[in-house]
């Protein structure tokens, strides 16, 4: 949402961009556009830049806009308990997103092995909650909004992500080592401008509503009221990636990748800009303290 609230606020354009946006379905694909060439920037979860960077793309996360995971698994209103999820049937996404990463995290919790399900992949949040509202699949993991849809239509929060406050980095911009040897005005620019799409989502809800809408494309007002209610306190101010999220993943992920096992977290990550913002005074500035 920062990156749409920059684009429509003109907070790009305020800050020296002429960025084009493009939808691409799940972070794990917009890294993949990134390495290739064909993006300058990607907004995306940590899990995806992870893989990425261990994968031997030249590639860094250079901001952190939602440090952790604002997700629930919602199932059919039959599953009395967390441990009734066990070999039952759930819609997923692709592996690497944070979707994917916050369902193996989720059932973790409760003792229950990633192989101890069915997974079907389905894609993104909307075709997941559409599949267990129509009894294709037993559950899914979703986030704000699919989750008021799921219980409009009778479905049920088994576990909530959110309330454990586990430290993940959820969404974050990704560019080129590439970009910031050669360009690092630039990718001053963009930190500054999604850090400024934060504050204008905070402080601006009906025209972030607005132009929420305009880009999901049929919630209803109450589904983005919610989301609008959950992200607005999600948003982090100063955009400062949660390294420690970082952490968290590696370990996750070392169980079934040697290469995550070797990795210090603080290796997918140039502070350099972030830094800036604090250093500078620009997000005290933004949010009118001395």
């Amino acid at each position: 949402m920062p990156a749409w609230i920059a684009k429509e606020a003109g907070l790009f354009k305020k800050y020296g961009l002429d960025i084009d946006l493009v939808f691409i379905d799940g972070s794990t694909r917009g890294i993949q556009s990134l390495l290739a060439g064909d993006l300058s920037f990607t907004e995306a979860v940590g899990t995806s830049a992870i893989n990425g960077r261990i994968a031997g793309g030249d590639i860094a996360i250079v901001n952190g806009v939602v440090n952790t995971l604002p997700y629930y698994v919602v199932g059919k209103a039959n599953i009395k308990s967390r441990e009734e999820l066990k070999g039952r049937t759930a819609a997923v996404h692709i592996p690497g997103t944070a979707a994917d990463f916050a369902l193996r995290l989720a059932l973790k919790q409760v003792g229950i092995s990633y192989n101890q399900i069915k997974a079907i992949t389905v894609g993104g949040g909307p075709a997941r909650i559409a599949s267990v509202i129509a009894g294709q699949t037993d559950f899914t993991i979703v986030s704000d909004a699919e989750k008021i849809q799921g219980e409009r239509n009778g479905l049920k929060v088994v576990i909530d992500m959110a309330a454990l406050k586990v430290p993940f980095l959820y969404t974050c911009t990704v560019t080129s080592r590439q970009m910031i040897r050669e360009q690092p005005n630039v990718v001053q620019s963009m930190v500054e401008a999604i850090a400024a799409g934060v504050h204008f989502f905070k402080t601006n809800k009906e025209e972030s509503i607005r132009i929420m809408s305009k880009y999901t494309r049929g919630p209803s007002r109450a589904i983005l009221e919610g989301a609008y209610s959950a992200y607005s306190q999600l948003f982090v101010e100063d955009t400062y990636p949660t390294v420690e999220g970082l952490r968290n993943t590696l370990e996750v992920q070392s169980s079934w990748d040697p290469k995550a096992a070797k990795a210090k977290a603080e290796d997918f990550v140039d502070l350099r800009f972030v830094d800036q913002l604090r250093s500078s005074g620009f997000i005290n500035k933004l949010y009118g303290r001395r």
